[in-house]
């Protein structure tokens, strides 16, 4: 598989903020010219103190590297970013570089929010060279490309091994099927009186996975840029059913379990009280520095993986450059920086994930962990098995992923009927794609 593109894709970064915080003497808000000559831009990002005090350090060594370049910068707490940029972006003042999510790529990118850098990347002005394909394609819309990932995941299942031998449970790990892996999820449950698996919060990605195994997908973009419903009423029903009869049984957690769940110490998996977990493989190493006493979890490929093309790299987020920035030329040098930089990928690590960048991640593996050595390890060992991106959720995609975890929800408490689910869920879609399309 041809797994890097050398070719011009542009991409940038996504972030916003409620904590502001300038470099200099000038205001994030202010951007263009400072008094002494030099291009300035602004940063903006959401993350931890940890994040923070990364990406300080970073802009301190751009700058040492750009003299004629100033970056000010603004951060903030997730629950308070979004509201913030819609803020900004209302008022045309978004920031020039902004650190962005995956599901809000599309609400920013179909709105002409963001600037396109593919003339940035032909220009060799950001380089994407030891990018994977897959990451270069999932910021990219109708061919113009709005966003480029500094660190990448993929979806992964992961077994609790000493509750699996204690439930006399065991699959081919290279090539199992849906039907194999409820099976197994169903007899951890009736062998050891534990949950067979426990949810993630995002219910949408497991119904994601699930339709990509099909050949199908939840949502896809027809002729006209219009988002429809990708999925079979077929497929939608299978899974549907299969989470009823698992959560009728015990086998699964309902959905307040995992919503409850604050913190990976907390997880019932990382607790031993479940035998499976589905999940983004960058999770690996948080989940192993939470577990319990006495729990061993292993990574492996998920059901489907080998015969189908489900599996797809997924940038953990993105940067984008801002339509009405002033000095594009500056914003793309930033982001390709901190994309690209061998120095920033030290000072950043896996704060932000495996790093895209397939020659920073070798400068820096020998300093990761075991785990992170496996979550690492297993991005290269798919590589066979990975398959084009999913598409940018459409605009108003947060209606559509609340909606998907209200029928999972529903469903794990007995409350809908696979066919109930169905109809809601589709209703809900199609309503959405005609209240933000039409």
């Amino acid at each position: 598989m041809k797994l890097f593109k050398k070719l011009c894709l542009g991409l940038a970064t996504v972030a916003l903020t409620t904590a502001l915080v300038g470099c200099g003497n000038s205001s994030a808000d202010e951007s263009g010219t400072t008094a002494d000559g030099k291009q300035k831009i602004t940063f903006a990002w959401w993350g931890s103190e940890t994040r923070h005090n990364n990406y300080i350090k970073a802009i301190e060594l751009f700058e040492e590297e750009n003299p004629d370049i100033e970056v000010a910068y603004e951060f903030s707490a997730w629950d308070d970013y979004w509201k913030k940029l819609a803020t900004k972006a209302a008022a045309g003042e978004l920031p020039d570089v902004i650190q962005m999510g995956d599901s809000y790529l599309g609400e920013y990118g179909n709105k002409n929010l963001l600037l396109d850098l593919t003339d940035a990347v032909s220009n060799g002005i950001i380089d994407t060279t030891n990018l994977p394909d897959t990451i270069i394609d999932a910021g990219s819309i109708d061919g113009q490309a709005y966003a480029i990932g500094p660190a990448m995941n993929a979806m992964s299942v992961m077994a609790n091994d000493s509750l699996l031998e204690e439930a006399g449970v065991s699959l081919n790990w290279e090539d199992y099927s849906y039907g194999d892996f409820t099976g197994a999820i169903q007899k951890v449950k009736d062998g050891s009186g534990e949950y067979g698996f426990i949810d993630v919060i995002d219910n949408y990605v497991l119904m994601q996975y699930f339709f990509r195994t099909k050949g199908e997908e939840f949502y896809e973009y027809n002729e006209d840029g219009k988002p429809e419903i990708a999925f079979s009423k077929e497929s939608a029903l299978e899974f549907f059913e299969s989470i009823a009869n698992l959560a009728e049984t015990g086998a699964v957690s309902t959905a307040e379990v995992a919503s409850n769940v604050k913190s990976f110490e907390e997880n019932p998996f990382a607790l031993g009280g479940a035998g499976f977990y589905q999940v983004w493989q960058n999770q690996f190493s948080l989940i192993n520095d939470a577990l319990a006493d006495g729990i061993e979890i292993s990574l492996h490929l998920p059901y489907g993986a080998t015969n189908s093309k489900a599996l797809y790299y997924r940038p953990s987020f993105f940067y984008s450059a801002a339509n009405t920035t002033k000095n594009s030329e500056a914003a793309a040098k930033l982001i390709d920086f901190l994309v690209n930089d061998e120095e920033v990928a030290k000072v950043m690590g896996t704060e932000r994930g495996i790093p895209a960048n397939t020659a920073n991640l070798d400068v820096i593996y020998d300093e990761l962990t075991d785990t992170e050595k496996v979550a690492a390890d297993y991005l290269n060992e798919i590589a066979d098995y990975v398959g084009e991106p999913s598409a940018v959720p459409p605009i108003g995609f947060a209606t559509i992923s609340q909606a998907a975890k209200d029928v999972y929800a529903e469903l794990t408490y007995g409350t809908m009927t696979p066919e109930e689910a169905y109809d809601f869920l589709v209703e809900k879609m199609e309503a959405s794609f005609a209240e933000n399309y039409e």
